[in-house]
């Protein structure tokens, strides 16, 4: 999950007559940033839930590996959050892990049992095992993160939380040094790419098992990692750097796709993709997830700046999406195994046998329908922090 976006300033110190500061102003770029980021995962699990025959698969294929941009975008985020709210700030480890270890712990536990549960009751040809076997699973998908295809973010998360007090010293001493960073970090992501794309797999415990979740270890994000954190050191600095060089910026960041597309292109067939053409961690995809990223971000900043100058630009809707994007995030897979057990699946087939993107369009917009549906009902219940990750909504305001 992404922490509460603000951005703090330094405070004076404290005089006789001084009054208490006022509330930091929040990051609203960072908030359409992750709401975005949030509607791809989305699209991302509707697109590759109903569209793998042949005629598609190309495709489905494409825009599958092409939103994986999503976990990458989400780890800079997170980063740039967290060392933005830090500044002028002081925190022991113990202290940032008091304040934000239950943020994320609590909602992972809570969706673990929820979907170790619910895979059993809707999955087809998949009953439940006898307790003792399924305790056992139950505790392994707490361990791995693997209770559902996207909890191993939080894993992530928590990796981040647990590492960050570590991290804040490193990148303080290394804050004159951006590029060497940079360039560090962006050698040991492609390392880790390559290892895990063509690299054989171990034989053997426990090596095989530490292989096959290495993807959800930290230096497998290490690079969009110090791309958050260098933009948050450097707020004003690459801010204006990005506004005054948005064209070359966007020219070059569309001749990086382009690279990343020819090569999926060049390693799939109509019919014919092969798992590795849509790895993750694909080594030629990374000019595609850091160009992505960094697209993503210049067009929340150009929305943020004609928000600031008044114009109207769905403020409103951003804030009001930004409070329920984790609990999105969190049941829509179970929305999409609801659908699918009640046949919902075929009948799409049936009302657009011929369009992919009519059948991924309206099972999106159900989807997000039933998901958001959910949050506004736990926002409204006393236990909304662990499933939504919000405080209970009360006068009809959610506290953040």
């Amino acid at each position: 999950m992404v922490p509460t976006i603000e951005t703090q300033k330094p405070v004076p110190a404290a005089s006789p007559t001084s009054v208490v500061s006022p509330k930091p102003k929040r990051e609203q770029t960072a908030d359409l940033t992750r709401v975005v980021l949030f509607l791809l995962v989305v699209v991302a699990h509707c697109v590759t839930t109903i569209n793998y025959t042949p005629d598609v698969v190309r495709p489905s294929g494409l825009v599958s590996a092409a939103l994986h941009i999503t976990r990458y975008g989400f780890v800079a985020v997170t980063l740039f959050v967290l060392v933005l709210s830090m500044r002028g700030r002081t925190m022991t480890a113990p202290e940032f892990w008091r304040k934000r270890f239950g943020l994320i712990v609590g909602p992972f536990l809570v969706w673990t049992l929820v979907y170790s549960v619910t895979d059993h009751l809707l999955t087809a040809d998949y009953p439940f095992p006898s307790f003792g076997r399924w305790l056992g699973d139950l505790g392994r998908t707490m361990l791995t993160g693997d209770a559902k295809y996207q909890l191993y973010f939080l894993l992530i998360s928590m990796q981040i939380y647990l590492f960050f007090p570590a991290l804040t010293k490193l990148a303080e001493r290394l804050e004159r040094r951006p590029w060497t960073v940079l360039t560090t970090a962006a050698a040991i992501q492609l390392g880790f790419f390559a290892i895990y794309q063509y690299a054989p797999r171990p034989q053997g415990q426990p090596w095989e098992t530490l292989f096959n979740h290495m993807w959800k270890l930290l230096p497998m994000y290490v690079l969009f990692m110090a791309i958050g954190m260098l933009a948050a050191q450097h707020y004003e600095a690459v801010g204006s750097w990005l506004r005054s060089h948005a064209l070359r910026v966007i020219a070059v960041c569309l001749a990086a796709s382009a690279f990343s597309l020819i090569a999926y292109l060049r390693a799939t067939d109509p019919g014919v993709v092969p798992d590795s053409a849509v790895a993750a961690w694909n080594p030629l995809y990374l000019p595609w997830y850091v160009a992505g990223v960094i697209l993503l971000w210049l067009a929340a900043m150009m929305w943020d700046d004609l928000r600031a100058s008044g114009r109207p630009v769905g403020e409103r809707v951003v804030s009001w999406a930004t409070v329920r994007a984790f609990g999105v995030f969190a049941v829509h897979p179970l929305m999409l195994d609801i659908l699918n057990h009640i046949g919902f699946f075929d009948v799409l087939g049936t009302w657009f046998p011929a369009s992919a993107v009519l059948r991924t369009t309206t099972l999106a917009v159900i989807v997000l329908a039933m998901s958001l549906l959910f949050v506004d009902l736990m926002l409204r219940t006393p236990v909304s922090r662990w499933f939504v990750a919000r405080d209970r909504i009360r006068s009809g305001r959610a506290v953040d």
